[in-house]
């Protein structure tokens, strides 16, 4: 049995953002899904992360949303990587940002669900 360990509800997206690593290296990635602790991204640039890695991310939505972040999963793909990370430092700005984004989309799923 697979029980999922999250404690919060992930919301599919298809927002725009940029991951850097510590050592410096830049790419850009599609967010498919976030949530208030973390979120799932996919890049098509040749990139070696390992688990466990820090990372800087900025998710561009109305604002952009800054954040520390841990890998915690990679997927490796012929054409794309997609990788889990775990916010782990956050300004209050960027924390409330996050929220706003989360509440939006929750929304719009339950209004989805109302009008099927």
């Amino acid at each position: 049995m697979d029980v999922d360990k999250r404690y919060y509800t992930r919301y599919k997206t298809s927002l725009k953002g940029r991951v850097a690593t510590e050592k410096g290296f830049s790419f850009s990635v599609e967010v498919l899904d976030v949530s208030t602790e973390g979120a799932r991204l996919r890049t098509d640039s040749k990139i070696s992360l390992v688990e466990d890695e820090s990372v800087n991310i900025v998710i561009k939505w109305k604002v952009s949303i800054k954040a520390k972040a841990e890998v915690r999963w990679i997927k490796n793909d012929k054409f794309f990587t997609e990788f889990g990370i775990r916010f782990t430092e956050m300004d209050m700005t960027n924390r409330e940002a996050l929220s706003s984004l989360v509440s939006e989309y929750a929304l719009s799923s339950l209004s989805d669900l109302y009008t099927r």
